[in-house]
């Protein structure tokens, strides 16, 4: 018997047959605003949450709260960990995200300058946004001018660890999301791929000083990646630009003029997203270059 069963049998045993009907209306009103309690918190947290930690944060008990993870997982809202068996938003929320995202639409605005990127480099360009600490692609600007031509598809996932995409949601992500991603093991995609996580925390570092990552072969041999972070409300992580293609057209270590097309068109959008932390980048560059010059 569940609640509105249980209520219900109570109330009528105790002669209030009129009024049986209005609790079920209560509790469905309830049970919806427990289902928002819980994605609010797991939005807010910023990482993956167990059933003990979500109904100590909510103040509900474990049972019900599982019910309600069980239900809003059936449904795409949220995803398992299999690993920790932890909770997490999921792939629905970012669907229903884009379909109501009027006042903060990242792929309308970046659209113009995946074409930019595509036609000043030749590649094809990608666009991705962080969510939960993973990055998935949301729009792309295939390369027009190749004879076989390098693609991604919207809704790709690449993997954090291993993929230059992946690397830069991670490096700009808060210190508790890294240590949760990087607690399970790392799948190597081919041996190629950076699986040791001392070597990936030292990576992450460096992408935060230079601002931009590459991946040589290591989530397919013969193809690469360079991407650049774009940023909103100061130094929020809103996306990542990107171009893929093959090896032969964009070697390890890539190109200067691939890094600084990618890197001025991120600057760009996220100075449009009052992002400023290529602003301040700058600023710190050219303060380690005037020291440079008095040695």
């Amino acid at each position: 018997m569940d609640e509105n069963e249980e209520l219900n049998a109570i109330m009528s045993g105790a002669g209030i047959t009129a009024l049986a009907e209005k609790p079920k209306k209560l509790n469905s009103v309830e049970a919806v605003k427990v289902a928002v309690r819980i994605m609010d918190e797991l939005a807010l947290a910023h990482r993956s949450m167990g059933v003990t930690e979500l109904a100590d944060a909510l103040g509900e008990t474990k049972p019900r709260i599982h019910r309600h993870l069980s239900t809003l997982k059936e449904m795409g809202l949220i995803e398992q960990d299999n690993l920790t068996d932890r909770y997490r938003l999921g792939w629905r929320v970012f669907q229903l995200g884009e379909a109501a995202g009027t006042q903060f639409d990242l792929r309308s605005r970046a659209e113009p300058y995946l074409l930019r990127v595509r036609d000043a480099l030749r590649e094809t360009a990608v666009l991705a946004v962080p969510i939960n600490c993973q990055p998935m692609v949301i729009s792309t600007a295939d390369n027009i001018y190749a004879r076989i031509c390098i693609s991604v598809k919207p809704g790709n996932r690449p993997l954090p660890h291993c993929s230059a995409v992946g690397r830069v949601a991670l490096a700009f992500s808060k210190p508790a999301q890294q240590q949760e991603l990087l607690a399970g093991p790392l799948v190597a995609e081919t041996e190629r791929s950076l699986v040791d996580k001392d070597e990936l925390r030292e990576r992450l570092l460096l992408i935060r000083e230079q601002m931009y990552d590459v991946c040589d072969s290591e989530m397919l041999l013969g193809v690469n990646t360079v991407a650049v972070p774009i940023f909103r409300d100061g130094d929020r992580l809103a996306g990542i630009l990107a171009i893929v293609g093959s090896i032969q057209h964009i070697p390890c270590p890539p190109q200067r003029q691939q890094v600084e097309v990618l890197q001025e068109c991120a600057a760009e959008l996220s100075a449009q997203l009052s992002g400023t932390a290529y602003e301040l980048w700058n600023v710190r560059k050219q303060a380690r270059q005037r020291m440079a010059e008095l040695r």
